[in-house]
């Protein structure tokens, strides 16, 4: 995955935005980037893991560059030595709330995300089934470097985010309610097409982005 710096993408806007401080001008984009992320869904990564029999509740660790915005996808594996061998399942969203605790042990088929980083399983597994979890991935908060693939080709999108945000400030000698309204609507209309892009991406089985891998907790 190739890492890039944000002040690269920075002359556009601040072209727009004149005498906003360099320090603004990141922190714009960098939240631009981030919704883009989280909204869209696009920048993603596998993580291989496993249940644990008994366990219900998991954590997926920490990365000291990436935050895990949530779970796009999950996917086990019953494996078995005899015909027809390993056969994958897929581990839908589901409102824990609705769970029976009472319910027996036995293959999952739900999970629920917990913030951050976490996730539970119903019914709770009986014993090691290997996971394939989708994460839905950004940058974290403050950064400067980060993962170049949605800049390719949303670079315009989320520049657009950016000057909304920056364009809306009171009492700036840059601001423009108009003009920050527009960029808005281009903004969201971005991250509408780069939604759908991302779900076709993965229904044929391709993905965006594999950053460097979770430590995975209790999924190691």
């Amino acid at each position: 995955m190739n890492i890039v710096s944000i002040n690269d993408y920075l002359a556009n806007v601040a072209q727009i935005c004149r005498k906003a401080p360099s320090t603004t001008l990141r922190h714009a984009y960098m939240r631009a980037y981030r919704e883009f992320c989280q909204q869209s869904q696009w920048l993603k990564t596998n993580i291989p893991g496993a249940t644990v029999a008994n366990v219900p509740q998991y954590s997926m660790g920490n990365d000291p560059q990436l935050d895990i915005m949530g779970i796009f996808a999950m996917q086990g594996t019953r494996t078995a030595n005899t015909p027809p061998g390993p056969q994958t399942f897929a581990i839908v969203p589901s409102d824990s709330s609705n769970w029976d605790p009472n319910f027996p042990v036995q293959q999952p088929n739900k999970y629920q995300y917990i913030p951050e980083g976490q996730f539970a399983l119903y019914p709770t597994p009986d014993i090691i089934y290997p996971l394939v979890i989708t994460l839905i991935i950004a940058p974290k908060e403050g950064a400067v470097n980060v993962p170049e693939s949605p800049l390719i080709k949303w670079s315009n999108d989320i520049e657009a985010g950016a000057l909304e945000y920056l364009l809306a400030l009171p009492g700036m000698p840059w601001t423009d309610k108009a003009t920050a309204l527009a960029k808005g609507k281009e903004f969201r209309s971005g991250i509408s097409n780069a939604k759908a892009d991302a779900q076709r991406s993965y229904n044929v089985g391709s993905q965006r982005a594999r950053p460097r891998q979770f430590i995975m907790g209790s999924l190691t």
